[in-house]
């Protein structure tokens, strides 16, 4: 594609604490310009979007009415806003598309095999009406299950499993509910409801990813469970966001297992914990990814992210959110330019052609697509 020398221009839909990261990194960076901002609680309205994200003012105010909010001149919308079982996403992504606007997501609609027929097809007839582009990415899914993973097996062959850890420290955020959503605060014989949101997150979220990376590496998977475990804390936690009691739940992790033969094949697991007291013996940073692929031979990749590995640094400067979050918006803002020069559509994540497969003759430096 040939350069580019005007920014692209992007409208945030949802600017919570991911969508304030994307606002900060665009205002800084010249390749982008922030436009426009739908808010949902009623004293954001009319509020400058570069206050609301903790920076100097921008010049443009964010807005509560979507008809004004999709008659904003963009070259494509951040979707950063929450997706819950009472939250009707499809027909948010099918009004952004028809009206033109091409749409980044952070939430995993990136295999399309995996979602009801219903969404895939209101998806692409949206994409389609409005010559728009739709696009699933972030941190987790596309970069660390549908890309790094991925890229892994390609140091193995025979690959027996595939293990996905993520770790986070949750002492700095801000958002109670979705802290209480997860489970922490909460009492640890209590067993996540089958129906409950965060089980739901599961199901909707991971079990998709794990369909993917099989589809990818040519194996069929059988089934695929969702577990969870907690530990209590040991004394009272007291953060800004939250006090858990000694004894509530002080660290939660959800796993889903996708078996193949009635093994584990692959797992993701995501555990969040409240301060270093309740950090597992085996995590040595307050955000990190263990990769582990068994195979011939066998791997492990530790990713840590930090602020700085030069100084002890908590936070970049500018940027009050913790690495972890801060990594998640720079992923969604540099998908930005691939998704504005992408052909009208469902636009699925760029797996590295060149890994492990069951059978290397099938699917040569291919990956899943949709027409």
């Amino acid at each position: 594609m040939p350069n580019r020398s005007d920014p692209y221009k992007i409208a945030i839909f949802g600017p919570g604490d991911v969508g304030c990261v994307v606002i900060r990194e665009a205002a800084r960076l010249p390749e982008f310009q922030i436009v426009g901002a739908l808010v949902f609680q009623e004293k954001k309205d009319g509020v400058d979007i570069g206050t609301l994200a903790g920076i100097a003012e921008l010049g443009v105010k964010a807005t509560r009415d979507l008809d004004k909010f999709l008659a904003i001149p963009c070259d494509a919308v951040v979707h950063t806003a929450l997706d819950a079982p009472f939250i009707n996403t499809l027909e948010d992504f099918k009004k952004l598309l028809e009206a033109g606007k091409n749409v980044v997501t952070c939430h995993p609609y990136s295999y399309l095999p995996a979602r009801s027929s219903e969404f895939a097809e209101t998806i692409k007839a949206a994409a389609l009406k409005g010559q728009a582009t739709f696009y699933g990415g972030g941190l987790n899914p596309d970069f660390i299950t549908q890309r790094l993973a991925i890229l892994l097996t390609g140091l193995s062959n025979d690959v027996q499993r595939i293990k996905i850890e993520e770790y986070f420290d949750c002492e700095d955020q801000t958002n109670t509910g979705n802290l209480q959503v997860i489970g922490l605060g909460s009492d640890p014989q209590k067993v996540q409801d089958e129906n409950g949101s965060a089980i739901w997150y599961q199901k909707h979220f991971w079990f998709q990813m794990i369909e993917h990376i099989a589809y990818e590496l040519g194996v069929k998977i059988d089934r695929i469970e969702a577990t969870s475990k907690c530990a209590p804390a040991p004394e009272d936690i007291v953060r800004p966001a939250m006090t858990i009691k000694k004894g509530q739940t002080g660290i939660v992790s959800y796993e889903s297992i996708g078996y193949v033969n009635d093994k584990p094949f692959i797992s993701i697991l995501i555990g969040w914990y409240q301060s270093p007291i309740m950090k597992p013996a085996h995590v040595k940073s307050e955000t990190e990814w263990i990769l582990t692929i068994e195979g011939r031979p066998s791997s492990r990749t530790v990713l840590d992210l930090k602020a700085s590995f030069e100084s002890d640094a908590k936070h970049v400067e500018g940027e009050p959110m913790p690495p972890g979050y801060h990594a998640f918006g720079v992923t969604l803002l540099q998908s930005v330019p691939m998704v504005v020069e992408a052909k009208p559509g469902f636009k699925a994540p760029d797996v590295p052609p060149v890994h492990w497969k069951k059978d290397q003759r099938v699917n040569v430096a291919s990956c899943y697509t949709e027409e």
